[in-house]
């Protein structure tokens, strides 16, 4: 322990001296005897016979009569006792803004837990074995002689005070008074991380932070040269931590997608001037408000305690609304008059915080640009080798991610291939690895859609196939156009890919949205209508908000199965019904403007998609009936090589006499599959006609 502890402990051991003297009729028992559990009968008779010595120096506190002379001669006993404002009380003094009065009640309070000695003390002096702490009306007599001075002190332990909204000190109830016992007659506590600072030693985080808690030192923090974010947004939040530091405001709010380096850019600025972050995840705070408050002002404490930049991470906790309302309220009780820099995160904008908040500067950090993405990947892949590097590329076009989830995936990754025995990372390895990373609750409103069928088996008219080349050449450059070329600042709104199959059943729009989606490398999820349309009032809009936000986190490809009975046409209002369907398609038609994804939409019945609709969608495809030499080649392709087949059988005239849709020459080929081993022959001619008459009178035709 430091000179300037030593001198504090010096001074609190005189003042117990003066308040033994003054009140040792106290440590007499009724029978005249004097309790010799903590002193010997000696050195309480020394204590209660000899008038202490005035302290050298300043005036001495209890001496003091009037009140307004109490903070000044604290002042001046404080600079005496503070060692040239060098030591960790000093410091501790200065992050909590405390005043001299203050200092010395944390210092009496903590006196017991720093020397045994004046523990002993204080345990004679209180003359009662049931007591335990030392109470609030025993630290007003230890530090004043008046009841003037006593009132002074007592202003210290209002529960708005520096002392008890920063928990440095808690007050509680004793076993002498019960529950709600009288402020005066409260123990006070000091915790251990407080003794820890005061004695000039760190500690650990308490236990009950581990789970919601993270502590950066600052030697940890990547170097800020390594950190991509935008250079304006950068220098915004650079300004703003800077303004923050020199005077404990504004409070910033870091805006942008999981992963895009909001805390990392916080931690790596804070380095610069050798600070550590400390970030509390508010959705891992108890919910009920006692336990949300007491935990996020001990999260406070530990930060201002380390010197540390307070992050507030509200990704989860913000995107519950009625959750978010009831913890605003709380935050802003412990952030408002908080002393220390606090930076908020979020991905989306928190409705409400600035009522509770001020002075709040809020920058907006985005996904790099897809060349930096492709930077990205390539550092994260050049450990691995050349052939892991060549990744990069169709990665980035692959999954617009964030830079933490690059780094991440390529880890789990590599970690992953080292388990199975080694050898090169693989696309599938990477991709696979940030799939899992893009955490989203889709599978509650879709299904994923899993073709086997590549492009030898798609049989098309050359202007239908031209079409889907389009489709896949736009959503392979989709960022090269928007973002190098500057496309994105031209289009404020729109910018999403969307596409309308239409075509008679069985034409094989639905198989083709899946190939798109094995070409691109995206997961497809088919929306099940079932658990999005809802028969009351504003639940559909609801679930297709849901369908739509997940999509985005997920990055996956909507596929929207017989479009027809979500984006019909509107219609005129004859009553509440027609409202609020037209409501709906409203609804859809603002997010279809506004999501920057990739969907495919397929119907039987184009007519009857809104015309508001159609203007949205960038490609429309119509997949006509196959004529004969596609029909033809339809009932060769798709025959497995597997399969025992006759060589009698002739494609072109199954072609010419049956007009049948892909999806039906399909449904023939697996019944003459089920003749054949049923006969235990080969699949030949017979059995294919025999199957397409069959299909064909199902479809009501006369053969």
């Amino acid at each position: 322990m430091g000179g300037e502890l030593f001198a504090w402990l010096d001074y609190l051991h005189l003042c117990l001296k003066r308040y033994i003297h003054r009140y040792g009729f106290r440590m007499v028992q009724a029978s005249g005897t004097i309790n010799q559990l903590y002193v010997s009968l000696d050195e309480a008779r020394l204590l209660l016979q000899t008038p202490p010595s005035a302290p050298s120096g300043p005036a001495h506190l209890l001496d003091i009569e009037d009140i307004e002379d109490v903070e000044a001669a604290l002042n001046d006993q404080g600079q005496a006792l503070s060692a040239l404002n060098t030591g960790p009380i000093s410091l501790l003094r200065a992050r909590f803004r405390l005043s001299m009065t203050e200092a010395a009640i944390l210092m009496a309070a903590a006196a017991p837990g720093l020397s045994v000695d004046l523990s002993r003390l204080y345990a004679f002096a209180w003359a009662d074995f049931a007591v335990k702490l030392p109470t609030v009306g025993f630290l007003c007599e230890l530090l004043a002689v008046n009841s003037a001075g006593r009132l002074h002190l007592r202003r210290a332990f209002h529960e708005e005070s520096p002392l008890i909204r920063g928990r440095l000190l808690t007050l509680r109830d004793t076993g002498a008074w019960g529950a709600d016992s009288p402020v005066l007659h409260r123990g006070v506590v000091v915790p251990d991380a407080i003794l820890s600072a005061l004695r000039g030693q760190s500690a650990t985080l308490p236990s009950s932070l581990a789970l919601s808690c993270q502590l950066l030192a600052p030697e940890v923090a990547p170097p800020l040269g390594e950190v991509i974010v935008a250079q304006r947004a950068r220098d915004e939040v650079e300004r703003a931590l800077d303004q923050a530091l020199d005077a404990r405001r504004p409070r910033l709010l870091l805006l942008g997608p999981p992963g895009v380096g909001r805390r990392t850019l916080i931690a790596s600025l804070a380095a610069v001037d050798e600070l550590g972050t400390l970030t509390v995840d508010l959705s891992r705070l108890p919910k009920q408000a006692e336990g949300f408050t007491r935990h996020l002002a001990d999260a406070a404490r530990e930060a201002l305690l380390r010197g540390a930049v307070l992050i507030l991470r509200g990704d989860e906790l913000f995107e519950d609304r009625a959750r978010a309302d009831e913890a605003l309220p709380l935050i802003g009780r412990i952030i408002e008059p908080y002393e220390g820099v606090a930076v908020f995160t979020s991905n989306t904008p928190i409705a409400g915080l600035r009522r509770v908040v001020s002075d709040l500067f809020e920058v907006g950090l985005t996904l790099p640009s897809a060349p930096a993405l492709r930077g990205l990947w390539s550092k994260a892949l050049r450990e691995h080798g050349e052939a892991a590097e060549a990744l990069a590329e169709p990665l980035a076009t692959r999954f617009n991610v964030a830079p933490g989830t690059i780094h991440k995936a390529v880890d789990e990754a590599s970690a992953r291939r080292a388990l199975l025995g080694g050898g090169l990372l693989t696309l599938q390895d990477v991709s696979g690895a940030v799939r899992q990373r893009l955490e989203h609750a889709l599978s509650q409103v879709a299904e994923p859609y899993v073709t086997t069928l590549t492009w030898d088996d798609v049989v098309l008219p050359t202007e239908v196939l031209d079409t889907l080349k389009e489709i896949l050449a736009h959503a392979r450059h989709r960022e090269r156009v928007f973002d190098e070329w500057g496309f994105r600042q031209k289009m404020s709104y729109g910018r999403g890919l969307a596409c309308l199959f239409s075509g008679p059943p069985g034409t094989g729009k639905t198989m083709m949205a899946g190939i798109i989606a094995q070409d691109l490398g995206r997961e497809i999820y088919r929306v099940d209508l079932s658990r999005v349309v809802s028969k009351w009032v504003g639940e559909t809009e609801k679930n297709l908000a849901r369908v739509f936000d997940e999509a985005e986190r997920a990055q996956v490809i909507l596929l929207f199965d017989e479009a027809d009975s979500l984006f019909s046409s509107r219609t005129d209002v004859k009553g509440s019904n027609d409202r609020h369907a037209n409501m709906e398609i409203n609804y859809l038609l603002q997010r279809m403007e506004s999501y920057d994804g990739m969907s495919l939409l397929t119907t039987n019945f184009a007519k009857s998609i809104d015309e508001a609709f159609k203007r949205r969608i960038k490609f429309k495809v119509d997949f006509p009936l196959p004529e004969h030499e596609e029909r033809a080649r339809l009932w060769r392709v798709m025959i497995p090589s597997a399969a025992w087949v006759s060589e009698d059988i002739h494609f072109s005239s199954l072609g010419k006499k049956y007009k049948l849709s892909g999806g039906n020459i399909k449904n023939a080929i697996l019944r003459a599959a089920f003749y054949a081993a049923e006969e235990g022959i080969a699949i030949n001619h017979e059995l294919l006609e025999r199957a397409a008459v069959a299909e064909s009178r199902e479809m009501g035709r006369l053969i």
